[in-house]
C-alpha cells in the first residue's frame, strides 16, 4: 500500500506539493463535496485533505490535514498538501529525524524549491 501511495507524491501525482527534500513521503489527497441540510450536495463547498506518512518505508509520522471549505482552490493536493509539508518539516526537525536513503526522486515540489 505504501508503494502505491508513494505514486501520489511522484511527478504527475496529485500530492506533489507534499514532497520533502531528503525524505520519502507517501500519502493520499482528498476532495469531497459537502452535503447541505437537505441531504444533497452543497454547491461550491468542499472538504479538502491530505493524509501522509513520512518516511514512507519506516513511518515515524502520520499527519492528516483537513481544510473545511477552502477559499481559493478545492483540491486537497493544492490546499492541504502544502500544509502537510510544513507540519512534517517542522516535526521532523523537532524530533531530530534525519533525512534518509529512501528519499523520493521528486525532492521538493514546484514552487517550494527555495524553501528546501
Amino acid at each position: 500500500m505504501r508503494r502505491i501511495l508513494r505514486e501520489v507524491i511522484s511527478e504527475g501525482g496529485t500530492g506533489t506539493r507534499a514532497a520533502l527534500k531528503g525524505y520519502s513521503v507517501c500519502g493520499k489527497t482528498g476532495t469531497a463535496q459537502k452535503i447541505d441540510e437537505t441531504g444533497t450536495y452543497a454547491k461550491g463547498t468542499y472538504l479538502s485533505s491530505f493524509l501522509g506518512l513520512v518516511p514512507a518505508d519506516q513511518p515515524e509520522l502520520a499527519i492528516l490535514v483537513v481544510v473545511d471549505e477552502p477559499k481559493t482552490h478545492d483540491y486537497g493536493g493544492i490546499v492541504a498538501a502544502p500544509a502537510f509539508r510544513q507540519i512534517a518539516l517542522e516535526t521532523l526537525s523537532y524530533l531530530n529525524i534525519p533525512p534518509g536513503r529512501d528519499a523520493d526522486e521528486l525532492q521538493v515540489s514546484r514552487g517550494d524549491r527555495a524553501k528546501g
